[in-house]
């Protein structure tokens, strides 16, 4: 079955940035609709007001012919008045934003050698009518329908004129008697630029003004997560072996309580190592008198039934009680190898070559009763460290190497240095240890093989040891097929 991966976790910043920019888009939005509303009302006003000038001005030139007849007539150039051109073209003609001709029907009124009205932009489309009550055209687009007037003789609307949105006005005039109904348009081209233009302008302003709070959000957040990093960084340097309480007059109000549960939790752990560590010493130390005791007894059984039947089950109550009394020292070992029974100033300049020679020279005897070669191969080096520790790892080492080399065998003892660090090394001639279980012989109690002499504690109390100097147990292939058990050490600077 395949383990369902871990969901990532979300940052304290990211939640807060998710949280606020949801809320901030939702403003700029309502933001640019309140700015286009009251930014476009003011420019399509300002368009109007134009237009029904030039309707004004389209009224002002209808004159009365001799004949009776209306007509629109505007000054000859040059000089021409109320800010005509002046030098107007003869036809007003199409500029659209794609420059092609008007539709057809879309024609656009004829001013022959006339200025054109003012307010009159050369990109757009000018269009207008001069009709009488009775609907008849009386001059200018006969289909251009007018806009109900609504208030001060004016009215607008919004059109379709052959396919194409325009803008009329319609205003409502007398002349020379009779009620005219003059109307003006001009297509939408030129607002919708300018709406375009002031939108563009809006929405570049609004984006970086989320922009800017979005920086200046991310900078308070920044500093108000300071605090925190600096826990992190409290809870991050504390040694497993030497936990203390985390200060907490810095801390925020909100994570203090969160603080005061660490520290109750981490003085809970220390404790218990402590008394794990105390119970292991006390028990070792309870179990060596009285086996010590009773290995005397045996002992001295052995000699009065020398030759007895007895002197089987004598003999193998003495193995049991040397294999009790190595698994009490063991135990010993065990717990003053905790990291956190011991202070930086028991740690001293040593000479791995000095302990090399001192350990091989304690287990020679050892190696000459197993018919095993224990030799020694010593380069320079130095660490810091305690050296009855390091004596007790070197010592497990070398033992459990003998115990696992056939007789014949070779062990060999190395130490030195190679890129920065330094090594304690011992192999043997022996099966080696698998890969599957170079992990679980560093177990508490674990056996891997042998003659099943051993505690099951000597690889534990190594990894503790080395862990205690900050350094680490390799296991190894040797060179031979059997194992390698490799610890390095930072170099003694």
């Amino acid at each position: 079955m395949k383990t369902p991966e871990p969901r990532r976790a979300h940052s304290i910043r990211g939640r807060l940035l998710g949280y606020l920019l949801l809320p901030l888009l939702l403003l700029v939005a309502a933001g640019f609709w309140i700015d286009h509303h009251t930014l476009v009302m003011p420019v399509y006003a300002a368009f109007d007001r134009s237009l029904s000038r030039t309707a004004t001005e389209i009224a002002a030139h209808i004159e009365q012919q001799p004949d009776g007849q209306l007509k629109v007539r505007w000054p000859e150039p040059p000089g021409a008045s109320r800010g005509f051109g002046r030098h107007p073209p003869p036809r007003l003609t199409w500029h659209g934003p794609s420059h092609r001709p008007p539709s057809p029907g879309f024609a656009a009124p004829s001013f022959a050698h006339h200025a054109p009205p003012p307010h009159f932009h050369p990109h757009e489309t000018f269009l207008f009518r001069v009709s009488r009550a009775d609907g008849s055209t009386i001059a200018g687009n006969a289909d251009l329908v007018a806009a109900p007037i609504q208030h001060n003789n004016l009215g607008y609307r919004n059109a379709d004129y052959h396919g194409t949105p325009v803008r009329a006005v319609s205003l409502r005039t007398t002349v020379a008697g009779e009620a005219l109904l003059v109307t003006a348009a001009e297509t939408m081209h030129w607002r919708d630029r300018v709406v375009h233009r002031l939108d563009t302008i809006i929405g570049l302003g609004d984006s970086l003004q989320l922009l800017l709070v979005l920086a200046i959000s991310m900078l308070g957040i920044t500093v108000a997560l300071r605090p925190l990093r600096r826990l992190r960084e409290q809870i991050a340097s504390q040694s497993p072996e030497k936990l203390k309480p985390l200060p907490t007059a810095p801390i925020p109000g909100e994570v203090r309580p969160l603080v005061d549960s660490l520290n109750t939790l981490l003085m809970t752990v220390r404790d218990s190592a402590q008394s794990q560590q105390h119970f292991l010493t006390n028990a070792a130390h309870q179990l060596r008198t009285p086996l010590t005791g009773l290995k005397a007894q045996l002992e001295v059984l052995a000699r009065e039934n020398a030759g007895g039947p007895q002197q089987a089950r004598i003999a193998a109550l003495q193995g049991g009680i040397d294999r009790l009394a190595h698994t009490a020292n063991q135990l010993l070992a065990l717990a003053r190898a905790e990291p956190s029974a011991h202070r930086a100033s028991d740690f001293t300049p040593l000479a791995l070559p000095e302990l090399v020679g001192a350990v091989v020279s304690t287990l020679l005897d050892r190696s000459l009763v197993a018919d095993v070669d224990l030799g020694a191969d010593c380069q320079p080096a130095e660490v810091e460290g305690i050296h009855w520790l390091l004596h007790e790892l070197l010592v497990n080492l070398v033992d459990n190497a003998i115990r696992h080399t056939p007789p014949g065998g070779q062990v060999t003892v190395r130490c030195g240095t190679t890129e920065g660090l330094a090594y304690l090394e011992v192999e043997d001639d022996g099966p080696g240890i698998p890969p599957d279980l170079r992990q679980r012989v560093r177990e508490r109690f674990y056996h891997a093989g042998g003659n099943g002499q051993g505690s099951g504690l000597g690889l534990s109390i190594v990894e503790e040891i080395a862990r205690t100097h900050r350094g680490r147990l390799l296991i190894l292939d040797g060179s031979t097929g059997g194992a390698r058990m490799r610890v390095e050490f930072p170099a003694a600077g």
